[in-house]
């Protein structure tokens, strides 16, 4: 693998952010190749180096979002900075900030000010509630997305609202954010001139609503009623189903066919014409009288033994993992899901890899960056002189 054959390995970005959801924006561009300069404050840093797990200075959680990226420490609020960042963005590619809507016009780094000294800038903006309407200027976290699209209100059981325990919102928006930024690139490949981009977690939340949104609005249901833990509303059975060694099995009949062939594998045949069972409209009328059958029925074999019968005879079906389970997971293995890279004075960490495979090229990960670890490498590359980069160094400015 030469470094050439990456997509964008000529691509500069500048990436103003924090967290989650900017930072991985440009951790994926930076697993295509990008070269990306994670701009971060200098003597604090980017908020999330201070998150738990940690472990000396690397915060773990820091980790997971800021692979295959350099580290450059920069005050913004300095009119010396903003010049510095000014001057660098002639010669950048994408810009990719995640501060609340008016910071970085605050700082004067907007896009507007960019534009003016770079045309062919592509600007990403990616915030809670997007740049404009009533809720812009209001902080916002994971938490209080997925409780303000909707997400907390249908997950859980009936009585027992509860959040999905990843940070989904920050996740769904990066991936949103980075195929707007590639949109960005090819569309100035075929105009000549870049953009500007808006992405919002909020919006990108209510997306991932797919059918909730129609089983309220079409159907007429409560978020209470939508609320079934690991059961589904659409279907049965789907959910997780305790086997005889006291282990789920995770069972997913989503076709007559799946349900016929379920029947089979598990010596339930009779079950194919009750009237009861016969359709899934059916089933779902019938859910606790099916339940009770399927409970007893699984206790008769270990979640090995199912799983195997049931994969063999076409059901869709697994495990239900604890992560340690999944650490030691023959796919996760396989496929090289998770890496384990040397980090300075704490020898090998784990981190995950880029799930897409391609076909052309091999990404390769590069570890997290210590906070202001490049600067002066990074300044250097911009044209500044060691001279000058003390001198910003003794004023604080980096």
């Amino acid at each position: 693998m030469v470094e050439q054959d990456y997509p964008l390995r000529d691509i500069v970005v500048l990436e103003v952010t924090q967290a989650v959801a900017g930072p991985m924006i440009g951790t994926l561009l930076g697993d295509l190749g990008a070269n990306v300069i994670h701009i971060e404050r200098p003597g604090i840093g980017d908020l999330a180096r201070n998150w738990i797990p940690k472990r000396k200075d690397l915060s773990f959680y820091f980790a997971v979002s800021n692979r295959n990226k350099r580290s450059l420490t920069l005050n913004l609020s300095d009119p010396k900075g903003k010049e510095i960042f000014l001057d660098m963005s002639t010669k950048a590619d994408v810009i990719v900030e995640n501060f609340r809507p008016g910071v970085v016009k605050k700082w004067g780094i907007d896009y507007e000010r960019v534009k003016a000294l770079n045309p062919n800038i592509i600007y990403c903006h990616i915030s809670g509630y997007g740049q404009d309407g009533p809720y812009r200027d209001r902080a916002a976290f994971d938490q209080v997305m997925q409780g303000e699209a909707g997400i907390i209100s249908y997950t859980g059981t009936k009585d027992t609202p509860c959040k999905i325990n990843v940070p989904v919102t920050d996740y769904v928006a990066a991936l949103y954010g980075t195929y707007a930024v590639l949109v960005g690139l090819f569309h100035r490949e075929k105009t000549g001139h870049g953009m500007e981009m808006d992405v919002s977690l909020f919006d990108s939340a209510v997306n991932i609503m797919l059918n909730l949104l129609n089983m309220v609005v079409v159907e007429g249901m409560e978020d209470s009623e939508l609320r079934m833990g690991a059961k589904y509303f659409l279907a049965t059975p789907y959910e997780p189903y305790l086997s005889g060694d006291n282990k789920y099995v995770n069972i997913c009949v989503a076709m007559e066919s799946h349900w016929k062939a379920f029947c089979e594998a598990t010596g339930l045949q009779e079950l194919i014409s009750d009237p009861r069972f016969i359709k899934n409209e059916d089933r779902l009328k019938h859910r606790q009288e099916l339940e009770k059958i399927i409970v007893e029925k699984l206790k008769e074999k270990s979640a090995k033994e199912w799983i195997e019968i049931l994969n063999e005879a076409g059901v869709p079906c697994g495990a239900v993992n604890t992560i340690k389970d999944v650490l030691e997971h023959p796919q996760l293995k396989y496929r090289n899901t998770i890496q384990d890279i040397d980090y300075p004075g704490l020898g090998k960490i784990k981190l995950f890899n880029n799930p897409v495979k391609f076909s052309d090229f091999e990404i390769k990960l590069k570890r997290p960056p210590r906070l202001g670890e490049h600067t002066e490498e990074v300044l250097k590359e911009f044209g500044y002189r060691e001279s000058e980069i003390k001198n910003l160094k003794e004023r604080k400015i980096i």
